[in-house]
């Protein structure tokens, strides 16, 4: 007993001597060591492991230095904090010296814990710095390979050709039936321009400390020097509106460059800057930002002895055409291994027949570091079946609907002309499939060794037939390559239920195959930013991916669509596409920003889009407001793929009304957090007004329901979202709730009935409404419309159409993952402490579900939560929590508990808090804070 009380005492004073948190897992803007760093306030993280539980953060110290060897010191020459007294471990902002470009810089951090004890210093995590201002490019121009009147002539006059020759046939209105040979030779003897490749020679003759990159191809660029790519990123840069941002990619080259002769070499593509395709959408239209691949760089190399050159765009860079001889986003690309230059970008090239460059002009965007997660090839695998198909081509099934290309092996004749097609058809030549004829063209050089593999396209697929190989390809000679914007996983989710896990997998698929430096609809049709499938998919997209740095990305690009008059376009980027047709999509612009605070506590785009965000509104106001009915407001899209329509007969009215409320109160909350009182009443008042407006033009005061401003039958939308955004008034909360509950369970048998605003609206107001049990049996009932019907139809990525038309790889009906993972397992952020500062544990125990669990790597550190049922009268409930270092939770119960504790102590020591839900419902509640922890109660 001595000894025991002896280790007691020795342990307690231990804890009080040393620290008992850690600081871990450093992030500068949302990425680990990123470069390119070019905000002049760039904010940290850092989380935090302990293993006792209850501990927290009172202080920090964090040191950023402008090297290694100052902060051995712990010295913060650039910043040094000093003791902050403050829980924070987010969004911490540099306020140090101002930061130099292309410089590199090191920083720690270390914390006190509970017990005011200091941790250790972290490790030590990087930035580098992009380029603050024009003057930072050192000179450097735009180059390109043609004169720019020459290439434009060219250019609008093969256009003008190709317009007398359209048929309406997505993705593109010319050639989208054509194989990629005949669209490649239709304008023989004067095809397009083959992708440039530039090429620029470079003595080092001291010893190198430092060399960074900075590259801006457009729209797509690969480096390479002395004859090796650069990384492995691919379709670089981002794609944005390059008359308003354009993206330039920062790579440490220190180990790529030698003593002697080095060439820095670029092949560009054309990418959505000199978009191919007659496509739907206007990229292609003059007035937009249409131009021939062109070039601007910095190469910065720094001297041991502590002089530095600068390698600069000029014209001194010599240009020539390379063997992709055609390449498009949509048109897909060819490449002939005839034409390959042997040593292209290395040392020794004679490159005297090269063409000099010529001055190009600038796109007109301001120049942006790219700092969201590079598009790689993520992941290879194995065909899942091989096959021989018609004409003696090799039919291959990938196993699933995904978004990348193949990797393969050619072992054919000189001039073998190979054509390979991708589709989510069985038979990738089928006509009228998403994205038409997605391809791929390959001339065979004849050398051992050939790979065929996209640069400068992606597609999206399953299937994919080869033509042109002299025999059938095995599986050795290919790889299936998953191409998406790298993002880290962040979430899982796994049930007892096998229905619900793939509905869980389908959507999680959906998600990744649209991430593609934007968030986009389809991965093979349109490849466009749909800001209203952001505004339903990007919540599950947050709770399974790390998107903040993307979605800060996207953020900008939505209000690069803006107009001075505040209106905006429905896709991102844009060239003017439904420029003020729609405030319904376009909404997202305030949704995303919403999305980023609840789920990384972010409110720096509330800060730096607070007046593009107040003029969307006054625009909307002026030019979206319905003639005669004030506070309703009108749109060219509504509840999109709904069974009634993409516009049903209720008209599109309500539901653009209906969400620009909820856009209203999420602005007089973004208000409050700025401390813009001001603000925050103005739009409290011009909340209520639209509320009032709902009642008078879209609520029937006799049958207790609402609908649109024209006739329709019931529908499930309007209702839904009036409950779920606050509109309902409280008198009519409990009819309109039955009334809906009634349609969902007896009219329409268990199914939610509507589009994507109907869906996102009711996966949340079911389960917070008292009624998970009618969510659970709509998303397991196999009939149609629902995601149990997709499963039976063999769906492994979420459909477009609950009709099994069209896209098969459409994200922004994943939504129910935000059921599955919120209220099954029960992981569900705190909106008064946003960031999963504290977590609200709230799993649903509905009948049919004997187990769940679901983890989420917040910005604060691991989230899991596990639950489990069991007893003869299944009353028994076990719940595991793990709660981040330095946050809380809420466990929510059922309000008919009959006993409960919490690692081993009972109900009767332990205080139970109640909560009531926004329909009264009474719930209790056992607050906890971090570590784990094990709940066990009976019902």
């Amino acid at each position: 007993m001595k000894r025991f009380k002896l280790f007691i005492v020795l342990a307690y004073l231990i804890s009080n001597i040393f620290a008992q948190i850690q600081p871990v897992n450093l992030k500068c803007e949302y990425l680990s060591n990123p470069e390119g760093v070019d905000m002049p306030d760039p904010r940290f993280y850092w989380q935090l492991e302990s293993e006792v539980n209850g501990q927290f953060q009172t202080a920090y110290q964090l040191l950023v230095a402008s090297s290694q060897e100052k902060l051995d010191k712990n010295v913060g020459d650039a910043f040094d904090s000093g003791i902050v007294k403050s829980n924070r471990t987010t969004h911490i902002v540099y306020k140090g010296k101002e930061l130099q470009p292309a410089s590199d810089y090191f920083w720690k951090v270390k914390v006190w814990d509970k017990n005011k004890k200091s941790s250790d210093w972290s490790s030590t995590a990087r930035f580098s710095t992009g380029l603050f201002r024009l003057e930072d490019w050192k000179g450097a121009r735009w180059i390109a390979w043609k004169p720019q009147q020459e290439w434009e002539a060219d250019w609008w006059q093969r256009k003008d050709v190709e317009l007398q020759c359209t048929e309406l046939y997505l993705p593109s209105y010319f050639g989208a039936r054509m194989n990629i040979f005949e669209r490649y030779h239709f304008h023989d003897p004067k095809p397009y321009d083959p992708a440039p490749l530039y090429r620029k020679e470079f003595t080092v003759k001291k010893e190198i400390v430092r060399a960074q990159a900075f590259v801006c191809g457009i729209g797509y660029h690969e480096l390479f020097i002395n004859g090796v790519k650069v990384g492995n990123h691919v379709l670089d840069p981002g794609w944005t509106n390059y008359k308003k941002t354009i993206l330039y990619v920062t790579h440490d080259i220190t180990d790529k460059l030698k003593k002697g002769e080095n060439v820095f070499g670029l092949m560009l593509g054309r990418g959505n800057y000199g978009q191919l395709a007659v496509d739907h959408w206007g990229f292609y239209k003059k007035g937009g930002y249409i131009g021939q691949p062109k070039l601007m760089c910095r190469f910065n190399v720094t001297y041991a002895d502590g002089s530095e050159d600068n390698i600069v765009s000029d014209l001194s860079w010599k240009v020539t055409g390379g063997p992709l001889v055609y390449d498009g986003p949509h048109m897909g690309e060819l490449y002939d291994a005839t034409k390959e230059i042997e040593g292209w970008s290395a040392p020794g090239l004679d490159d005297s027949s090269w063409d000099r460059v010529q001055p190009a002009p600038a796109p007109g965007g301001e120049l942006k570091a790219q700092l969201c997660e590079p598009i790689r090839v993520v992941k290879t695998f194995k065909p899942a079946k091989i096959s021989s198909g018609e004409w003696g081509s090799t039919w291959i099934d990938t196993g699933t609907n995904m978004a990348g290309w193949i990797r393969l092996k050619v072992n054919a004749p000189k001039g073998t002309r190979i054509t390979i097609y991708y589709g989510e058809n069985e038979d990738p030549r089928a006509q009228g499939q998403p994205g038409g004829y997605q391809q791929m063209g390959y001339v065979a050089k004849g050398e051992p060794g050939e790979i065929a593999e996209c640069r400068f396209s992606y597609k999206g697929f399953r299937y994919v037939s080869i033509f042109g190989l002299p025999k059938l390809a095995s599986s050795a000679d290919i790889d299936i390559c998953q191409v998406n914007s790298d993002v880290v996983e962040v979430g899982t989710f796994e049930s007892s239920d096998s229905t619900l896990n793939a509905i869980h997998r389908i959507c999680q698929k959906s998600m990744i195959s649209n991430l593609h430096s934007i968030p986009t609809d389809c991965p093979h049709r349109e490849k466009n930013g749909w800001m209203g499938d952001a505004v339903t998919g990007m919540e599950y997209g947050m709770a399974n991916f790390d998107l903040a740095a993307l979605l800060t990305k996207f953020t900008r690009d939505m209000f690069d669509t803006q107009d001075s008059v505040g209106r905006m376009s429905t896709i991102a980027p844009d060239n003017h596409y439904d420029k003020g047709a729609s405030i319904l999509w376009p909404s997202a612009c305030i949704h995303v920003p919403w999305y980023m605070y609840e789920y990384y506590g972010d409110t720096r785009l509330f800060e730096i889009y607070w007046d593009k965000m107040k003029l969307f509104i006054q625009g909307a106001w002026k030019y979206n407001a319905v003639e005669g009915k004030p506070g309703i407001f009108t749109d060219v899209l509504a509840d999109w793929c709904s069974p009634h329509g993409n516009i049903g007969d209720e008209g599109p009215e309500v539901y653009t009304t209906m969400n620009f409320f909820l856009i209203l109160k999420r602005l007089e909350k973004m208000a409050g957090i700025l401390g813009k009182k001001e603000d925050a009443a103005g739009y409290r008042r011009q909340a209520e007004k639209v509320r009032e407006a709902i009642y008078t033009y879209c609520f029937d005061e006799k049958q207790l329901i609402f609908g649109g401003v024209k006739p329709s039958g019931y529908r499930q939308g309007p209702n839904a979202m009036a409950l779920q955004y606050g509109i309902v008034k409280p008198q009519h909360r409990k009819p309109v709730l039955d009334n809906l509950v009634h349609d969902i369970s007896v009219n329409r048998g268990n199914h939610f009935y509507g589009g994507i605003f109907t869906g996102h609206a009711l996966w949340e107001l079911m389960p917070q409404s008292g009624n998970s049990g009618l969510a659970y049996q709509v998303a397991i009932n196999k009939t149609y419309p629902g995601y149990g019907f997709m499963l039976e139809n063999g769906a492994t990525t979420v459909w477009e159409r609950w009709e099994n038309l069209d896209s098969h790889i459409h994200h922004f009906m994943g939504f129910v993952d935000n059921y599955l993972i919120r209220h099954v397992a029960g992981i569900n952020f705190n909106e008064d402490h946003p960031g999963f500062e504290e977590i609200d544990v709230e799993p649903e125990f509905v009948d049919g579900i004997c187990h769940a669990e679901a983890t989420y790597h917040s910005v604060h550190g691991l989230i899991t939560v596990s639950w489990e049922r069991s007893g003869s009268e299944n009353n028994h409930f076990n719940i595991k929590v793990k709660v981040p270092v330095n946050c809380k939770a809420n466990v929510i119960l059922p309000e008919d508990i009959r006993s409960a504790s919490v690692n081993g102590i009972p109900q009767k020591r332990i205080l139970l808090h109640t909560v009531v839900s926004p329909d009264q419902i009474p719930k209790k509640c056992i607050r906890i804070a971090s570590g784990n922890y094990h709940v066990e109660f009976y019902k």
